[in-house]
Order: C-alpha cells, then structure tokens, then sequence
C-alpha cells in the first residue's frame, strides 16, 4: 500500500529521512480539501507499495524548492513529483514501476492528458540518473513555479531516456489553467539555460 507523511513547509527542518525501497513521491499543495482528497485516491489507485509525502506550502517556498528539499531528504529507486491537481488512473504507481523497470528508461512522464509524453509535467525519474545532474536534487534549484519540469524533460529527451506509456495515466485537472501564466523569471532563466545546453548536461 501506498503510505503517506504529512509535513509543512514551516516545519520542514524537522522532516527526518524518508526511505522506500521502491518509490518516494513529493506533493507541494496549497489547498489542503483538495489534496488530501487527491492523496485517498492516489492510495486506493496505487495497487503498489510506495511513499508519498504530502507538503503544505504555508510559507509559500514555490514547487521547485519543496520538491528539491524532499527529493535531498530521501532515497528510493525512483522519485516522483506529483500536485494538486493530479488525477490518477488504477494502478499509477504499479504501471509507472513497471515501465521503468522494464525499459531502463530514466525519466517517466505521465500520461497528463496533454503533453502525450513530450513533457514530465508530472513524472518519476530515477534517482541514480538524478544524481547525475543536480546533485542531491529533482530539478535545477535556480526555478521557483515553473520550467523545471520542461529542462528535466528536454535532458531526457536528449539522451533518448524519456519514458512514456499512455497507461500510466495521471491526469492534470485545472480549470482556469489557460488563465494562468508561467512565471516569466523561471521561463527568463530556462531560456538562458538552454542556450548553454543546460550547463554542459546535453
């Protein structure tokens, strides 16, 4: 079964190590009915063993940085990264593991409903491929909202490493998504980073 910790953003320095065999995922959320009503489902869909950790961002430290500092503050096979706004398909967490496992592939990107596998907008990288990259963490600690997701995905691509499998379905469930605008600091910085080919990692 799929187990959960809950923590806050005000209380992160008190989160001790958080180890799974297997899989850890991180939700940052903001609207707490939503979320926790998100994670009943995520564990009734699993049909896998797992980790996720449910962060509450009360001080309001942006997606990236609460992914980051989890993804620092566990091990696993893989890490995942997941919002509020998710939606998953039955067995998420056993056809993610499945994949992964079977086709060597670094980088999962669920199927969103959107993207069809060209961007991890919700996604499970393998951590020894992370490692690799920045360190101890999920994504280039320099994005606060936006983009980290898009040069997580860009790098995969690159090394042909990105998985897709349509029935790994976690959908994103935002109406009011075309009203809402990236953070035009993450897209300034992901454009300048691509144009250094992501510091040397493609």
């Amino acid at each position: 079964m799929l187990q959960i910790i809950t923590a806050r953003t005000s209380e992160l320095s008190n989160l001790g190590p958080v180890r799974h065999e297997d899989a850890v995922f991180v939700l940052p959320f903001i609207d707490g009915e939503l979320a926790h009503r998100l994670a009943d489902v995520l564990v009734r869909r699993a049909l896998h063993s797992g980790l996720l950790v449910l962060v509450e961002d009360d001080e309001r430290l942006g997606f990236m940085k609460v992914a980051n500092f989890v993804c620092s503050r566990s091990s696993s096979r893989y890490f995942g990264y997941l919002a509020q706004d998710a939606f998953p398909s039955d067995g998420w967490l056993r056809a993610a593991l499945a994949t992964m496992d079977s086709t060597g592939g670094s980088l999962l990107a669920f199927n969103d409903g959107r993207f069809h596998g060209t961007l991890a907008v919700f996604g499970m990288a393998r951590r020894t491929w992370l490692e690799g990259l920045y360190h101890k963490f999920l994504f280039f600690p320099g994005y606060q909202s936006h983009f980290g997701d898009t040069e997580l995905s860009a790098i995969a691509i690159h090394q042909d490493s990105l998985v897709y499998n349509p029935g790994c379905v976690m959908l994103e469930v935002d109406y009011e998504k075309h009203r809402k605008g990236n953070n035009p600091d993450d897209e300034a910085l992901y454009r300048t980073r691509e144009a250094g080919r992501f510091g040397g990692l493609i």
